[in-house]
């Protein structure tokens, strides 16, 4: 498993190799729980504009997220225990 930075949906390139061997998960939360979940924004050394807000970076790496993933899971409301089982599921059915 590799857990990339946020960042990695602005290069095809590495979208592509990350294809060739494994499955891109998209863990869709709302910006509300991932606001909760970042609390550093400004100094956690985010791939941004300097004078982007969270909400602006959200929206704009939402398409690619949904666009290149091949599984997402909605992971509102969801332990860390369900979105794994909710992960290795889909993996099951596709064997």
């Amino acid at each position: 498993m590799i857990a990339t930075g946020g960042s990695a949906v602005y290069s095809p390139a590495a979208i592509s190799h990350l294809k060739e061997d494994g499955v891109i998960v998209f863990l869709d939360v709302d910006i509300e729980t991932l606001q909760s979940r970042i609390r550093n924004y400004e100094t956690r050394g985010l791939a941004k504009r300097p004078d982007q807000t969270l909400e602006e970076l959200f929206s704009e790496r939402l398409a690619l997220y949904r666009e290149y993933a091949d599984i997402t899971i909605s992971g509102a409301g969801l332990t860390q225990e369900e979105v794994c089982d909710a992960i290795l599921r889909w993996i099951d059915l596709k064997k």
